[in-house]
Formats: C-alpha cells, sequence, structure tokens
C-alpha cells in the first residue's frame, strides 16, 4: 500500500486497512477484523493481460488455496467469516475501472446480511484500488505473470483439446 494505512467508510463503520508483514497482505481493523490478500492478476477476459488487481478475503490469493476458515474476515462483533474476490481492471473501450465480482459467501456457504453483503465489497475494493495506485504495481503485475502464466496454458492448452474433442464428436453424430 502507498501509506502504511487506509480508512474505508462502510456501512458496518470505519474499517482501517493496514499493510501487514508480506507485502501482499493488508490487515484489518475497526469494523473489520482478518485479512485481504492483494495481487495482479490477469484481465477477466483477456488472459495475455496482466493488468488487473485481484483483492481475496483471507490471507491467501483464493485463486492458488483456500484460507481456513477461522482465518477468514469477518465483522467485527461476528463469528462468522467470509471468502471472496473482486477483480479491478479498465474496460478496453471506455477506460473506465471495471469490477468482476466473485460471490461473497460465508465459510459456511451461506450469502452475508444486507450490511455485511455491502461492506465486504467496499472494502476489497479499495484495498484493490490503494494497491492499483502503487509505483511498484508494475513490478506486482510481472511478478504475477511469472507464477501464473504456466497454469494459465496449461488450462488453456486442455481446454482446446477438450472442445476440439467435443466439437469431432458433434460432427461424427
Amino acid at each position: 500500500m502507498t501509506s502504511p494505512s487506509l480508512t474505508i467508510d462502510t456501512p458496518a463503520d470505519t474499517v482501517r486497512a493496514t499493510a501487514g508483514l508480506r507485502q501482499a497482505d493488508v490487515v484489518l481493523g475497526g469494523a473489520m477484523r482478518g485479512s485481504v490478500h492483494v495481487t495482479g492478476t490477469h484481465r477477466p477476459h483477456r488472459w495475455d493481460q496482466f493488468t488487473a488487481v485481484r483483492a481475496c478475503l483471507g490471507p491467501v490469493d483464493a485463486v492458488q488455496a483456500t484460507a481456513p476458515d477461522d482465518a477468514l474476515p469477518r465483522l467485527a462483533r461476528s463469528r462468522t467469516g467470509y471468502r471472496g474476490s473482486p477483480t479491478l481492471h479498465n474496460d478496453d473501450d471506455t477506460h473506465r475501472p471495471q469490477v468482476t465480482v466473485y460471490p461473497m459467501e460465508s465459510a459456511a456457504g451461506h450469502e452475508p446480511s444486507g450490511k455485511t453483503a455491502a461492506t465486504l465489497p467496499a472494502v476489497l475494493r479499495a484495498c484493490a484500488a490503494h494497491v492499483a495506485q502503487r509505483e511498484d504495481l508494475p513490478a506486482t503485475l510481472q511478478l504475477s505473470r511469472q507464477r501464473d502464466t504456466p497454469a494459465l496454458q496449461r488450462f488453456l492448452t486442455w481446454s482446446a483439446a477438450h472442445h476440439q474433442a467435443q466439437a469431432e464428436q458433434a460432427q461424427a453424430s
């Protein structure tokens, strides 16, 4: 984060986000407890363009691993932890910031209440937007590209072969 802390006004009250010991982690205080993991990533529909920032509830990149239930962030007076992650990127046509959100849910798989459903994305968006303004963002995106490209290539190779086989099957029928 560019400064040591960020103050986020939410429906649940003020949340303070402070850079954690690991560069990608943000520690939450105030109206929320726990942590957020922020990392560079590819754009949702442009897998070759690592120009987006993803924030995940919990101490790990939700695409790479699943945080243990007891490590998930929660509202200050709640025992329910939540998972979910938005990805921030600029739209190709309008060049305006866009957000793609993977569903927010409790560790038990339930949808959050109205206040929690408004608070979680607000915190994640603020943390991701703050990291997107960092001077070292290009280095973060490059590290993400190096880390994620091999897995993306394996998936795309599998997907192309799978869909080719389905198309050949359909033509033979």
